[in-house]
């Protein structure tokens, strides 16, 4: 079943040394045996050619091992009295039509615990439970880079790599800034501000979930103030430039957000750094203005400007926006073909999926997701979108294998629930719900062996525990875009940078890994090793002490 199922910018303390050298590199730390890091001598700096790699093995990328997982989420309030199998095709498209349709039928997926068929209504309080063998998509082979930690405070600044998101969010568990903080560096982190998966840059994160609230409010109420830098297509006007259109989210599945005067506020400040005449590109500083930003602000703002991220896959393609890429923003006559999205909601209420095949589900839940009537001009971009996004993932080939699923979920289930919670058996659809609804929240089993049957052919690139055909590595460059939270003003602990991200330096060689020539990065993780052993041997003399005395 889909993994969208699952439940889907920062500063120094005012004593603190100049923070654009107070960086670490942590790029020989020790990987956690859950991840693959390729050797760098298998690819030449100039030869990122895809072909010539075997799967699994490009040196600039980290992989994860897969795992069997146990999804648990409630339904909500849009999937009230719709089908199950019409809300899971049209709402998530991770997989075909035909696939959903044949776990249904196998009994891989259960609402309060009774097996769902494929034309079960949901209700309001229904629980979705479902195992699948995840397969995390590889991201940048890039260390998060420690800033600074403050144990008496609470809080540690990082520089998060562009492509790893920041928790556990639809496919990514492992490859989050939280896990790998605790893997790779055995720092258990809480969140505190947030960065797009495509966005590198600065972070900070609390080392408690009581750090973690006192830390959040100057973020909540809007006193952080927040500077990028960005890389632009075209040569970027050198007067600075205000931008304070209002935007608007019209699409989940792609996130795609457009300007229009139902939108949220936004205002954006930009001032060009530099202008790269060989690659017809612009870096750029980037300011948000008003309390909270809204979201992919920058990204749109620079879109309505005629000069998008230079590598930004959803704004920035003459293919999905024409050549005008989207300057001016995009037309909102309402579509005559379109419908209201509580039309579209109505509509599917008690209905079956009324597609015939993959290739059809194209059009059919844009005003279902929209909040507001769409242009003809927009649905054909949301439709580009996701055609560009199928035809990379190639999710038709889920046709190619059927296999039984029922066996994992019952299986798994054993060793994933509590003993104390009550036998899925024993409980009518909608009743004991808040016993059904406690229990361990879900955990990676790693250690468990495949229990599906395999099916009496496998083609070649499938994987042998699931049985599901495995992606071609992405290319790294297609995984972050350039834009970089550079440096993050706070009342409370003052101002934190990173220094410029190598694509963003005036004279730039092309290799977007690292930073700008001539940074000095000292290992600030080795430093707090030391004082904490430091201060761990002084408490155990002085508790050695006290004991001394008593005796």
């Amino acid at each position: 079943m889909s993994s969208q199922l699952q439940e889907e910018p920062e500063t120094a303390t005012k004593d603190s040394p100049n923070t654009s050298t107070e960086i670490n590199s942590q790029a020989t730390s020790e990987r956690p045996s859950a991840v693959s890091t390729p050797d760098p001598d298998l690819l030449e700096a100039g030869d990122l050619g895809r072909s010539k790699l075997p799967r699994g093995m490009h040196p600039k990328l980290r992989y994860c091992k897969t795992y069997w997982w146990p999804y648990r989420t409630f339904v909500k309030q849009r999937w009230i009295g719709r089908q199950i199998l019409e809300v899971i095709t049209t709402e998530f498209r991770d997989r075909s039509m035909e696939y959903y349709k044949h776990a249904l039928d196998s009994g891989v997926t259960k609402v309060n615990g009774v097996i769902a068929k494929p034309d079960l209504i949901l209700r309001n309080g229904d629980r979705i439970d479902n195992t699948v063998h995840r397969h995390e998509p590889p991201v940048t082979n890039d260390p998060i880079l420690v800033l600074h930690i403050n144990r008496e405070k609470g809080f540690v600044v990082i520089s998060k790599p562009g492509s790893v998101p920041v928790h556990t969010t639809g496919r990514y568990f492992k490859h989050t800034v939280l896990e790998m903080m605790e893997s790779d560096y055995g720092i258990k982190c809480y969140s505190v501000n947030r960065l797009d998966r495509l966005t590198s840059g600065l972070m900070i994160l609390a080392l408690s979930g009581k750090a973690a609230s006192n830390l959040a409010k100057e973020f909540v109420e809007g006193k952080v103030k927040k500077e990028y830098v960005a890389r632009v297509k075209g040569k970027f006007p050198e007067e600075e430039i205000t931008v304070d259109q209002p935007l608007l989210t019209v699409d989940r599945q792609m996130g795609l957000v457009i300007v229009t005067p139902e939108g949220k506020d936004a205002v954006t400040v930009f001032k060009r750094i530099s202008y790269d005449a060989e690659r017809d590109q612009s870096v750029v500083r980037c300011e948000s203005r008003l309390i909270i930003s809204a979201a992919h602000q920058i990204r749109v703002h620079l879109q309505y400007l005629g000069h998008p991220i230079a590598n930004d896959p959803l704004y920035s393609t003459s293919e999905i926006w024409g050549s005008g890429l989207g300057r001016g923003g995009v037309d909102l006559t309402p579509s005559a073909q379109g419908t209201s999205r509580a039309a579209a909601l109505q509509a599917r209420v008690g209905t079956a999926t009324p597609q015939s095949s993959d290739i059809n589900r194209e059009m059919d839940n844009i005003d279902l997701t929209s909040p507001i009537l769409l242009s003809e001009q927009a649905r054909k971009i949301i439709i580009r979108l996701r055609q560009q996004r199928d035809a990379a993932e190639d999710w038709i080939k889920w046709k190619e294998v059927v296999f039984t699923a029922k066996q994992a979920q019952d299986a798994l289930e054993a060793e994933a629930e509590s003993s104390t919670e009550t036998p899925a058996a024993d409980h009518p659809r909608l009743k004991g719900r808040s016993q059904l609804h406690t229990g361990p929240p879900p955990i990676p089993l790693d250690s468990t062996p495949s229990p599906l049957k395999p099916p009496a052919y496998l083609p070649p690139g499938f994987c042998t525990e699931c049985f599901v055909p495995l992606p071609p590595d992405p290319d790294p460059e297609t995984l972050f875009i350039y834009l970089h939270a550079l440096r993050y003003t706070t009342e409370e602990l003052g101002t934190w940078e990173t220094p410029l991200p190598r694509w963003a330096s005036e004279t730039w060689d092309g290799d977007w890994r690292g930073w700008q020539e001539g940074i000095e990065i000292p290992d600030v993780l080795t430093k707090d090793k030391e004082e904490q052993a430091a201060k761990a041997q002084a408490e155990a003399g002085a508790e050695e002490g006290q004991q001394g005395e008593q005796s």
